[in-house]
């Protein structure tokens, strides 16, 4: 995952991740993990359409940010 270009999507909404992580339904510690990828947690299917959804992502970055 590449986590820069989430948190450049947060910072052109103007988005801190505290926000984000109640948008998506999770912790702030939740988040940061699966943001940072600490041991192994990454977003589940449910959580990365919210994001998607959240933050209008196209299909490119879609794959940029959670394939990448």
């Amino acid at each position: 995952m590449n986590a820069n270009l989430l948190k450049g999507k947060m910072m052109e909404q103007g988005m801190t991740q505290e926000e984000v992580a109640k948008k998506i339904g999770i912790s702030l510690s939740r988040f940061n993990a699966k943001l940072n990828e600490t041991g192994g947690a990454e977003f589940s299917l449910g959580e990365a359409k919210s994001l998607i959804e959240l933050f209008r992502l196209s299909p490119k970055q879609v794959d940029q940010i959670f394939f990448g």
